[in-house]
């Protein structure tokens, strides 16, 4: 939880969430792949990672859930264009 408002300080982002407020499912609610906190406390995939809904709300209450790490790898990198052109194009 430090590390996010950390990130929402040094972006400017509004932070108002407390850790009641994160909910870690059983499985990604996006891949839906089985969520593990790793025993090393290294990130992995499989990890559970807070996601903003709307990255520029910062981490508000109803803007924040949990998602795998690799969800949020994937939306690190590429637009919401990018990502639909792939599905779209794998899709066929």
């Amino acid at each position: 939880m430090e590390g996010c408002q950390r990130r929402a300080a040094a972006q400017g982002l509004p932070f108002n969430i407390e850790v009641s407020d994160i909910k870690i499912p059983t499985h990604c609610p996006v891949l839906g792949i089985e969520l593990r906190v790793s025993e090393s406390g290294r990130q992995s995939p499989n990890s559970p990672s807070l996601d903003r809904i709307k990255p520029h709300w910062g981490y508000v209450k109803g803007n924040i859930l949990v998602v795998s790490f690799r969800v949020n790898q994937i939306k690190r990198d590429a637009t919401l264009a990018e990502i639909a052109a792939i599905a779209k194009f794998y899709s066929l």
